[in-house]
């Protein structure tokens, strides 16, 4: 593929006019101004056009696209108990594939390339994003209140390490596993300290729920011994991991020294954040801290969409105003969170940039539109104004999975009707109890 006379952003993140790009077995094997006349493949004019590394959603529940609307108004506690937790305990494996085939149409047709998903029928989940041929680090969200239960007899603890069996069998890393915590108030102590030592046992990410509400950081400090849970979950032995941790509303200063110290990247999800009432995290500090910050969505039920590009405007714009700082989150900075820094939270060293040799993930923007015009300043424009609507293209390891309003590894027709009749089977049940997973 080669991309003629187009405008990237560099590895700083800086526009750089009349470049060339050639793609070659699913990397950039030239990016610069010398003329290509050897390729092959397509060939795309980018006049007009803005070429940059494609987005990557490091915190989604993607099969929650089926939840939503649902539950709307209702705190995080109620919201979770009251409505989300009897949907998904209907939920079936083949529900969970359609839904995550239909997240997986939303996030490449807003320009993302990769998400970490945390949910439950990981199995199912893994086969809809890999036929999809978005990347994605997949876990599920391990809880047990119950000290008795051995965490090894969890389904999701038997699927996790299915799935990693898998994954490592296979000749490409598009689908890589993570272990799933879901958060410390959903979790015995015997299971965290469980999944500590599985994710050290086998090099595996931490995935899971950090401070995402107030309540939930005071509870935790009164079932703890006045640890917060960062500090508690370093206690078990968590942090002796890389860790990708959401939400992180309401960090304290030491949690701050122990995720910075660690590693540890955070998800900043300030859309769901500001729907549930859960506050503005102060994402500008942690990044002071040297701690590594993504820009996410969360699930579709609490958001409610998977738009990166939405999410990367709303992130910069609440922190200027929850802060009164309107230098802090400069566009450069926010799209920096939105691409390379979540490719380096998923551990994949080789993406996130356009740079020779780098994997070739990448989308290209239509800018002749009225509202990307004039271009007193391009990154201002692509955090500010443009829309997912503007997206021309996604490339994900070289392919093109999306162009022009057609998806090309998902049948459309097929997932939308499938999720229909889903829904509405699911919605006609009688609610069930939460159980273990």
């Amino acid at each position: 593929m080669l991309i003629k006379d187009i405008t990237i952003l560099d590895k700083e993140f800086q526009p750089v006019e009349h470049t060339n790009v050639l793609v070659e077995n699913g990397r950039f094997s030239y990016v610069g101004t010398k003329e290509v006349t050897r390729y092959a493949g397509a060939f795309i004019s980018g006049k007009g056009k803005v070429m940059m590394p494609g987005f990557y959603n490091t915190h989604c529940h993607v099969p929650m696209t089926m939840a939503r609307g649902l539950g709307e108004g209702l705190s995080l506690s109620d919201w979770l108990t009251k409505k989300m937790f009897p949907f998904e305990e209907n939920l079936k494996g083949e529900d969970c594939y359609y839904g995550a085939l239909l997240g997986a149409m939303e996030l490449i047709s807003s320009g993302c390339v990769s998400i970490s998903d945390m949910y439950f029928h990981i199995l199912d989940i893994a086969r809809a994003l890999d036929g999809a041929k978005i990347k994605a680090n997949i876990c599920h969200g391990l809880s047990s209140s119950d000290e008795q239960t051995k965490p090894e007899n969890l389904k999701g603890w038997k699927d996790t390490l299915t799935l990693l069996k898998q994954t490592r069998q296979r000749k490409d890393d598009r689908i890589q596993v993570d272990a799933g915590l879901h958060a410390e108030y959903t979790s015995s102590d015997t299971l965290v300290r469980a999944v500590a030592e599985l994710a050290k046992d086998q090099g595996l990410i931490v995935h899971t729920h950090i401070s995402e509400t107030q309540k939930e950081h005071r509870e935790c400090k009164e079932r703890h011994n006045e640890m917060s849970p960062v500090q508690y979950l370093k206690s078990c032995g968590i942090f002796e991991n890389p860790v990708l941790a959401a939400h992180c509303v309401y960090l304290e200063n030491e949690d701050r020294k122990i995720m910075a110290k660690s590693g540890a990247s955070i998800s900043h999800c300030i859309s769901s954040n500001m729907k549930l009432g859960s506050g503005i995290a102060p994402i500008s500090t942690y990044v002071d801290d040297g701690i590594n910050v993504i820009i996410a969505t969360d699930g579709a039920a609490s958001n409610n969409n998977l738009n990166m590009m939405e999410e990367m405007h709303l992130a910069s714009l609440a922190g200027k105003g929850a802060f009164h700082d309107s230098t802090m989150l400069p566009p450069a900075m926010i799209l920096k969170m939105a691409t390379v820094n979540g490719a380096h939270a998923q551990g994949r060293k080789d993406c996130g940039v356009i740079e020779m040799g780098k994997r070739a993930d990448f989308i290209i923007l239509d800018m002749d539109k009225p509202h990307l015009l004039p271009t007193h300043n391009l990154l201002a424009n692509l955090v500010y104004s443009a829309q997912s609507s503007d997206l021309y293209m996604t490339v994900i390891d070289g392919e093109t999975v999306y162009k022009n309003g057609e998806f090309l590894t998902i049948d459309r027709e097929r997932v939308l009707y499938e999720v229909t009749k889903r829904v509405n089977r699911i919605c006609h049940r009688k609610k069930a109890k939460v159980r273990e997973c």
